[in-house]
């Protein structure tokens, strides 16, 4: 009779660990409402959006050290959700001025 093994779950993919976390930031963290995710280990909320904890890094950094320009336009989207598209429709939108209609 063979007994059933327990289910190991994978090991968690580089992107979704979150060692590379500095303290500065795990402190900061550790101040946030914090969720158990599905994916990954823990989301917290911050300014109204619930981020992984491996992204609140760049988050914060960002919003550091970014300097918004009069011209700059930032596009989001997530993966798959076409992106390409969005950045042809984009590129129409801001060109159709050098572009005219016949």
């Amino acid at each position: 009779m063979r007994t059933q093994q327990p289910f190991i779950p994978p090991p968690l993919p580089k992107y979704l660990k979150e060692d590379e976390v500095t303290q500065e930031c795990r402190n900061f963290i550790s101040s946030l409402p914090t969720e158990k995710g599905w994916v990954a280990n823990d989301l917290h909320q911050y300014q109204g959006c619930w981020i992984i904890t491996r992204y609140m890094q760049g988050v914060l950094s960002f919003q550091k050290h970014f300097q918004a320009h009069d011209t700059d336009i930032i596009l989001v989207t997530t993966p798959k959700a076409g992106t390409t598209w969005l950045k042809a429709l984009l590129f129409s939108l801001v060109n159709r001025v050098h572009h005219p209609n016949p």
